[in-house]
């Protein structure tokens, strides 16, 4: 590119990790001149969204505000994976442990009730008998969202419904 002269954009965007790869990708599908700067060249892993797994729970605990902006956060992810024709999320459900009046089991009622999430309560002996390894020292129970629920483990290893 030619550097004789500086080019000015309409926004600056500092930090590439997650929400500053989603900010400049947004502006700039919306005709905005956006530039991104971060510390390191990409890829790197040095970011704290980096590794083999990442979860995103529809049901959030923490309030049901939240529900509205991760379901816009799955079409988004549907939307990226439509135009770079690479799958990037797969779904896997999630299952919360906790006591029925703790803030995680409760808050994720709370959101299932509040959006009409698919979100299946489960007593301690079914969560025992779907999830052994988690059961050993379960002394709880909990609900688990839908999706591709969380497959059992049998002894071996291999997963299964």
């Amino acid at each position: 590119t030619d550097t004789s002269e500086p080019r000015m954009y309409d926004v600056l965007v500092v930090g590439l990790g997650a929400v500053g790869s989603a900010t400049t990708y947004e502006l700039a599908t919306r005709g905005v001149s956006v530039v991104g700067v971060d510390a390191f060249a990409p890829p790197h892993t040095l970011g704290s969204t980096h590794g083999k797994s990442r979860i995103i729970r529809e049901a959030y605990f923490e309030h049901p505000s939240y529900v509205p902006l991760v379901q816009r956060a799955f079409t988004q992810w549907a939307a990226l994976e439509a135009a770079s024709g690479e799958v990037l999320y797969r779904q896997t459900g999630g299952l919360s442990i906790g006591r029925r009046d703790s803030g995680l089991v409760a808050g994720v009622m709370r959101s299932a009730r509040e959006h009409g999430l698919d979100v299946e309560q489960l007593s301690r002996g079914q969560v025992q008998e779907r999830f052994e390894r988690v059961a050993s020292t379960l002394r709880e129970h909990g609900p688990i969202e839908a999706g591709d629920r969380p497959r059992r483990q049998d002894p071996a290893g291999s997963s299964r419904r």
